[in-house]
C-alpha cells in the first residue's frame, strides 16, 4: 500500500514537472516567435524621425513690369551723364541728367567725376545722424550685397561680381571710418562735387541739363518695346501676345535716355495656366520674388486683375505699390509667385497612408508607439511632388516632432510589433 502511494506521488510529481516544462517551452516559443516577428518587421520596414519643416506653394513665372512714365530724349553728338542714383525718387525740377558734347575735351573728365559721385552716393548714402543706427543699416546693406554677389557668381557674371565685391569692401571701410570718427569719405564726396561744378561751368553751352517735369522714380535702363510696357497698352492682350513681349530679344534702338515713372502703382504682367489663375485670383497676401539681373527682392501684391484667356492659359496682372524703386529698372524678369508658406511636420508623401485617396478617405501616419505600430489620423495642409506638411487630427493619439514613423505604411498593419 505504501509503495503504491509513493508510486502515485512520484507520477504526480513527474506530471507537474512535465507541465512546468511545457509551460516554459511555450513561453520560450512565444518569446522566440515574438523576436522573430520583431526581427522580420524590423527588416522589412523603414522608419524615420519626424521634424518641423517648411514648404512653399509657388509658381515659376516670367513677367513684364508696367508703368506710365515721362521720357527724355538724346541729343545728337551728346552723351548722357547720369546725375541721379538708379531707382531714386526725383521731385519736380530735380536735375536727373546732363547731355554733354562728346567733342568737348572736358567731357571725359566730367563723365568720370559723375560716375565717382554716383558710386560714393550709393555706397555712403547711410547717414541718419545716429552712429549705432548707421552701423546697423550698413551691416544690413552688406548682407544684401553678399546675397547679390552670390547670385552673380551663380550666373557666372564674373565682372559684375568683382564690382559687387569692391562695393562690399567699400562698405566695410565706411563702417570702420564711422566707428573711428574718420570723415575722409565725406571730404572725398565734397571735393568731387566741387570739381563737377568747375567742369560744368567750363563746358558751359556744351552741357544741356535735364530736369524732372513730374516727380517719380528715375531709371536709365532702357528696354526694347518699352513704349508698350503700360497697363493701358497691354490690358486687352492675349497670352500669346504677352509671351511674345516677354521673350522679345532685340537690342534697344530708341532715342529715350531717361525715364521717370510717374505711376503711383505698377503692374506686373504674366501668363499662368487658367487653373492657376482661377486658384489665386481671390487669395490675399501674394508675393512675387524677383531674381534677375543681379537683383533679389520681394514684392507684395495689392490687387489681382485677370485678363484674357486662350488655350488653357490666362493673362494675369499683379498690382503693387511697393518696391517701385527696384521694379522701375526692370523690363522683363524671371521669378517666383509666392502663394503661401506652410510650416509644420514635414514628411514624405510616400509615408502617408491613403494619400492618393485623401479626397474621400482619412489620411493616416503609421507611428511607432512603444514596440508596436499605431495608425494615427493626420490632415495634409500642403504637399508637392515629394513632401507634405501635416498635422495630427487624431482624438486619442498625437503626432509630434521626433516621433518615429514608418516610411512605407502599406507594409505594416495596426498593432504590428516593431523593434
Amino acid at each position: 500500500m505504501k509503495k503504491g502511494q509513493e508510486r502515485a506521488k512520484s507520477e504526480k510529481n513527474t506530471g507537474t514537472v512535465i507541465r512546468i516544462m511545457i509551460i516554459i517551452a511555450f513561453v520560450l516559443f512565444v518569446i522566440l516567435i515574438t523576436r522573430m516577428a520583431i526581427s522580420y518587421y524590423s527588416s522589412i520596414v523603414k522608419k524615420d524621425l519626424a521634424y518641423e519643416g517648411r514648404l512653399v506653394d509657388q509658381i515659376n513665372i516670367s513677367g513684364l513690369v508696367l508703368y506710365e512714365y515721362d521720357s527724355y530724349e538724346e541729343i545728337l553728338n551728346h552723351s548722357l551723364i547720369k546725375t541721379s542714383k538708379e531707382g531714386s525718387r526725383a521731385g519736380v525740377n530735380s536735375l536727373i541728367g546732363s547731355l554733354a558734347d562728346i567733342d568737348n575735351p572736358l567731357y571725359k573728365e566730367l563723365e568720370d567725376v559723375n560716375k565717382q559721385i554716383l558710386i560714393m552716393q550709393q555706397l555712403y548714402q547711410i547717414n541718419t545722424g545716429v552712429l549705432s543706427k548707421d552701423i546697423e543699416l550698413i551691416d544690413m546693406q552688406i548682407k544684401n550685397n553678399l546675397l547679390t554677389l552670390s547670385s552673380l557668381l551663380n550666373e557666372n557674371r564674373i565682372a559684375d561680381a568683382v564690382e559687387q565685391k569692391k562695393n562690399i569692401d567699400s562698405l566695410h571701410e565706411y563702417k570702420m571710418d564711422l566707428m573711428s570718427g574718420n570723415n575722409q569719405r565725406q571730404l572725398q564726396i565734397d571735393s568731387l562735387y566741387i570739381r563737377q561744378n568747375e567742369l560744368r561751368q567750363a563746358m558751359a553751352s556744351d552741357v544741356t541739363d535735364i530736369f524732372c517735369v513730374n516727380s517719380g522714380y528715375v531709371t536709365y535702363n532702357m528696354h526694347n518695346g518699352q513704349q508698350n510696357h503700360t497697363y493701358v497698352s497691354m490690358s486687352s492682350l492675349y497670352p500669346e501676345d504677352i509671351k511674345a513681349n516677354i521673350t522679345i530679344d532685340q537690342a534697344y534702338q530708341d532715342s529715350t535716355v531717361i525715364k521717370v515713372a510717374t505711376s503711383k502703382k505698377f503692374h506686373i504682367a504674366t501668363v499662368l495656366s487658367s487653373a492657376d489663375a482661377a486658384r489665386i485670383k481671390d487669395i490675399k497676401g501674394l508675393k512675387i520674388y524677383v531674381n534677375t539681373s543681379g537683383l533679389d527682392f520681394e514684392v507684395e501684391i495689392t490687387n489681382i486683375i485677370i485678363g484674357n484667356s486662350a488655350e488653357g492659359e490666362t493673362v494675369v496682372f499683379f498690382e503693387t505699390d511697393n518696391m517701385l524703386s527696384s521694379l522701375v529698372s526692370i523690363g522683363r524678369f524671371d521669378g517666383l509667385l509666392i502663394i503661401k508658406e506652410y510650416t509644420g511636420l514635414k514628411i514624405p508623401i510616400s509615408a502617408i497612408h491613403n494619400y492618393k485617396y485623401m479626397a474621400f478617405q482619412q489620411t493616416k501616419i503609421a507611428l511607432i508607439k512603444g514596440i508596436s505600430v499605431k495608425f494615427v489620423d493626420i490632415d495634409v495642409l500642403y504637399s508637392d511632388d515629394t513632401y507634405a506638411i501635416v498635422e495630427d487630427s487624431d482624438d486619442i493619439y498625437s503626432f509630434k516632432a521626433y516621433d518615429y514613423y514608418i516610411l512605407e505604411p502599406d507594409k505594416v498593419s495596426d498593432g504590428d510589433v516593431i523593434n
